[in-house]
């Protein structure tokens, strides 16, 4: 958070709730556990952003005064609502609570809200122990979804943010925007063909989806209208996947349907009076999208076009989108929906700020899942909803990914790593895997004498020969299958290494199948063998990085070889096109669900992926932000440089 307000950055970003552990309990000692998880994420941003703040200002005065988001803000922090941790309370229990308003997960729990839609299982529930009289029974905890307007005050007026940023006592050096943002929406989509799907007609089944995903997004656009005139929010927006899918996939969102609910829930609040140039609150869309998901940067410039090229003084030259024609079909709902919205332009706000979340993660078909992401009830018959597995034709989805697959749980990553330049074990630089490939080839330059050495160290040659003379003892037996197996193992990683195309998937297997396979092989390892196997598993991983983003690279530049990193003009060199090449990474993205990309990205040698990939967004005209995760604090300061580079405004 400092470096990122030392850089000059205003906008922040609070993760979604809840924050929630797998193995959670339902509740702690007090009963707050969920009602905590659905806040935590707030609570932390806001200290964060106090303590980072507090330490700017005794760093330099002026240098904080530059920090501004507009109208004198010190920052604008987003947040989103939509999903929260719930507890189900039996029927009995749910009633004993409902004039209860003492602060508890009771407040929260499945069904005290009207459009309450349960999306997952987080905890299964605990009988009590009949053993242990002390024992209590534990209630589960779902994972829930909502948009009405009921929820969204409810959560802003319980908000530790609006409670930290509204109802303190105001101070003019450090006030702080809040944004708050209807989370997936097509949530409610999926909520509703899950609840109707008895329904014969399946195009009318999905038409009557969507009527109540708007009517469920309308809901919460009230709500947000009430809280901005309450004061508790600044402005209101929506943060959706469903943005960036085609059309005709069941869990598509419209940003037509945005600014009509926008629209209609204004004349709800406010009437139909303009007076003063007031308009809708609904300052911001954002949406996947990057190098290899375009279609997100097409929505964002349809959006862009909507309402115009936005000068200096918030003035734009909208389109001409719903002046009747005699061409057209006067009945269709689109036609219609377009012709509302240019009447309704006066409430409308003279500009959206559209953002693209997730810059640096592709996932395959949108993340919609490789077999039943939905139910495929679209007009293309649901190809879409139901992508193909990858490459290998493998068709469960169930089985263990070992880095060799993209999936939905793994995605594609947009990076360069930074991996050891010199001798394992010993002091050194790291080096970028772009400029390590370009200096050392595709693997580290250590990554030959480790193997050999591993492979050598338990070859139990010793065992062997003592084979030959004698039958061998118990121990010796086990040691020598144990030797097999790990070197079994290492040639197996070594001859799959070219094929790795997710590093987490392979961390995943590392943890969950080869150490222990390994630990169950052995008794006990001494501690030369522990030694030479961690420096294995490190510069294999180091090779495993190279590999993975070598292929990313590859993927993206698709026919381009060798971008020339001398060129004045990194981002569109003239270098060589070779289309066997392409064609074959078109095959790739097809398979993946990226058909979008065409012919690929011309990417200097000596420029990491997510430099690339930020600086390419940044310079996109109709994106006026990217929302970058940065867990540490030398990721913000590589994404404010590729800022800093890009032509963005």
């Amino acid at each position: 958070m400092l470096t990122a307000l030392r850089g000059e950055v205003s906008s922040f970003d609070c993760p979604a709730p809840p924050l929630i552990e797998k193995n959670i309990q339902s509740s702690s000692m007090d009963g707050t556990m969920c009602w905590m998880a659905n806040r935590q994420s707030e609570v932390n941003i806001g200290n964060a952003f106090d303590q980072a703040w507090e330490v700017l200002l005794e760093e330099d005065d002026s240098e904080a005064l530059n920090v501004t988001a507009g109208e004198g803000s010190a920052a604008t922090i987003t947040c989103r609502l939509g999903y929260r941790a719930a507890v189900v309370l039996s029927e009995k229990d749910a009633n004993d609570a409902k004039d209860d308003t003492t602060i508890t997960d009771c407040q929260e729990r499945e069904a005290k809200f009207n459009g309450d839609t349960r999306v997952n299982v987080l905890f299964p529930g605990k009988a009590a122990d009949e053993d242990n009289e002390d024992s209590i029974a534990q209630p589960a905890v779902a994972l829930v979804h909502n948009l009405s307007q009921e929820y969204v005050l409810h959560s802003l007026r319980t908000s530790p943010l609006v409670e930290k940023y509204k109802f303190a006592a105001p101070n003019d050096n450090k006030r702080v925007s809040l944004i708050s943002l209807a989370h997936n929406p097509e949530t409610q989509i999926a909520a509703y063909l899950m609840n109707n799907h008895h329904q014969e007609s399946k195009s009318q089944l999905l038409q009557n989806a969507r009527i109540y995903m708007k009517g469920a997004l309308k809901s919460a656009f009230i709500g947000y209208e009430i809280a901005v005139t309450e004061g508790l929010i600044d402005g209101y927006g929506v943060d959706s996947n469903g943005l960036s899918l085609q059309p005709n996939h069941d869990m598509h969102l419209s940003w037509r349907d945005i600014l009509e609910c926008s629209a209609d829930a204004y004349l709800e609040v406010h009437g139909s009076e303009n007076s003063n140039g007031r308009t809708s609150s609904l300052k911001t869309i954002r949406l996947p999208g990057n190098v290899l998901e375009t279609r997100g940067l097409k929505v964002a410039d349809e959006i862009r076009s909507f309402f115009g090229t936005v000068d200096n003084n918030g003035e734009g030259n909208p389109s001409e989108e719903g002046l009747p024609t005699f061409t057209e079909d006067q009945n269709d709902p689109l036609v219609q929906q377009r012709q509302k919205l240019r009447k309704m332009r006066t409430i409308l706000p003279k500009y959206v700020q559209v953002c693209v979340t997730r810059p640096l993660t592709a996932y395959p078909h949108g993340g919609t899942g490789w077999d039943q992401s939905s139910p495929g009830l679209s007009e293309s018959g649901g190809g879409i909803s139901a992508p193909p597995a990858f490459l290998n034709g493998d068709k469960s989805s169930t089985v263990e990914s070992d880095g060799k697959k993209i999936d939905a749980k793994h995605p594609v990553r947009i990076l360069d790593y930074q991996v050891e330049s010199g001798p394992i074990g010993q002091p050194g630089e790291l080096s970028w895997t772009n400029l390590h490939y370009k200096e050392h080839g595709p693997r580290p330059s250590a990554y030959q004498p480790i193997l050999n050495a591993v492979l050598s160290h338990f070859d139990a040659e010793a065992i062997l020969e003592a084979s030959l003379e004698r039958e061998l003892t118990v121990e010796e037996r086990e040691t020598l299958e144990g030797c097999k197996l790990i070197r079994d193992m290492v040639h197996d990683l070594d001859a799959s290494l070219d094929t790795m195309k997710s590093f987490a998937a392979y961390e995943e297997y590392l943890v969950n199948v080869a150490v222990p396979l390994i630990y169950g092989s052995f008794e006990e390892l001494d501690e030369e063998s522990a030694g030479m196997l961690q420096l294995f598993f490190r510069v294999h991983g180091m090779a495993v990085r190279m590999v993975v983003s070598r292929w990313t690279r590859d993927m993206l530049m698709g026919g381009w070889t060798n971008a020339d990193p001398t060129d004045d003009n990194k981002l569109s060199g003239t270098i060589e096109f070779d289309k066997d090449k392409e064609e074959k990474m078109r095959k790739i993205r097809h398979i993946l669900g990226f058909d979008d990309l065409k012919g690929g990205y011309n990417i200097p040698c000596d420029m990491t992926l997510q430099e690339f990939a930020l600086r390419t967004l940044l310079d996109e005209s109709a994106v006026r932000g990217v929302v970058v995760g940065c867990s540490r604090p030398e990721h913000v300061l590589e994404a404010v440089a590729a800022a800093d580079t890009s032509n963005s405004v």
